[in-house]
């Protein structure tokens, strides 16, 4: 009987359809059921017309006995719109599956990371395959995998699932979830430090130890860290936070995280009790102007939650004759880097108000002072990094009242 019903579908299958034919699976998992269905309407849409409908069940049964493994034909019905519907059935007592979740190996904290998305992840896999016999997976397993996949790509993007079942000795069932990480990842982190209060010579060691503080997300998919921004950005604040320097200054570390190939951290540090800054200053297209070294000294306060106060100091050695320009002030900031306030200056003996942006690396800034005598000074800038800074200058105290000047910041 099998050896005339396989006659049957090779000369099927050879020869033309007479027309569209469905076939419904009943009796097993929807993502299963697609597979089966297409399978036995390959066969049933090409057997032909001339072929009773007995026979045409008969040969369906046949076709499931062999390509479904792990169930059976329980019933074929037939209805008036030639829709067949085949009832099946699973030919022996189903596994009780075991399913497991194998992390990839990561470093704190970003193991932790993957371990808070894939919780429950077991459960829904093991809902899919509740009641599926072993033998299914060896027709099945592309749709399983699509369902997994597709399970994963809501929790874990950028991780490939791989699945591995087997049965052990004992006769359980199981099945094992491994993953991969997919292109694109990330491969190297680039710090950036921005600071008006900390010198730029001590950004160096900060930087270091951020850069080996993210070492745990390289090699990770870019596409899964860009969902874990909060995290990163707490990652960069934890490893701050460990800082002698930070500690002593009261600093209040701000971090941003921008995952990617190169993965960017931009760090906004500002301290809460003292700010220093040196500088030495070059000037071109003025005459007058020579050489200078500076320094800011400044004692923080804070009035109110977001409103920061600072008594300062700043001393200005001009290096061709050695004088010095000293200026004492307080300013107010009332939001990130922008101050106002008000500095007088010996050079003179003259007061002058003074709005500035402190300068952060590779961004543009800009500052305004003003004097009782009405003279003007002001500068539009661009910080190439933490050490490099250009100016368009102009001091209407000099007879070239337009310059450039490039500052080391150190």
């Amino acid at each position: 009987m099998f050896c005339a019903a396989a006659a049957l579908v090779v000369s099927a299958f050879m020869s033309a359809s007479s027309g569209e034919a469905a076939v419904r699976v009943e009796g097993m998992k929807g993502w299963l059921s697609g597979s089966a269905e297409r399978s036995l309407e390959a066969v049933y849409g090409h057997i032909p017309p001339s072929e009773g409908q007995s026979v045409k069940e008969e040969l369906l049964q046949v076709v499931t006995d062999r390509l479904l493994l792990g169930y059976s034909v329980d019933s074929i019905r037939t209805d008036t719109r030639d829709l067949v519907t085949v009832k099946l059935r699973v030919s022996s007592p189903p596994p009780v599956w075991q399913v497991s979740i194998v992390s990839p190996s990561l470093s704190p904290p970003v193991d932790g990371w993957f371990a808070s998305d894939v919780r429950g992840l077991a459960d829904e896999v093991a809902s899919l395959i509740e009641g599926v016999p072993m033998e299914a997976l060896t027709w099945g397993d592309i749709d399983l995998r699509k369902e997994v996949d597709s399970l994963c790509a809501e929790r874990i993007p950028g991780w490939r699932p791989s699945l591995m079942a087997r049965t052990a000795a004992d006769g359980s069932t199981a099945l094992e979830v491994s993953f991969s990480p997919e292109q694109p990842l990330s491969l190297a982190i680039s710090a950036n430090i921005n600071s008006s209060s900390i010198p730029a010579v001590l950004h160096l060691n900060l930087r270091d130890d951020l850069i080996k503080g993210y070492a745990p997300v390289i090699g990770v998919p870019v596409v899964w860290l860009e969902r874990h921004g909060g995290d990163m950005e707490v990652l960069g604040r934890s490893v701050l936070e460990e800082e002698y320097l930070v500690d002593i200054a009261k600093v209040r570390p701000v971090v941003g995280a921008d995952a990617g190939i190169v993965s960017n951290v931009d760090v906004e540090l500002e301290s809460r009790r003292y700010s220093a800054r040196l500088w030495l200053a070059v000037y071109a297209g003025a005459e007058e102007r020579y050489p200078e070294a500076g320094a800011h000294l400044g004692r923080r306060i804070q009035l109110l939650p977001r409103l920061d106060m600072e008594l300062y100091g700043e001393f200005i050695l001009k290096l061709d004759d050695w004088e010095m320009e000293n200026k004492f002030g307080v300013r107010w900031s009332p939001f990130r880097n922008f101050w106002l306030g008000a500095e007088w200056s010996d050079a003179g003996d003259v007061w002058w108000g003074r709005i500035a942006m402190e300068p952060w690396s590779r961004r543009p800034y800009v500052w305004l002072r003003f004097s009782e005598d009405e003279d003007v000074n002001a500068a539009l800038g661009y910080r190439f990094n933490d050490y490099l800074s250009l100016e368009f200058h102009y001091d209407t105290r000099f007879d070239d009242e337009w310059n450039l000047r490039a500052l080391l910041n150190l």
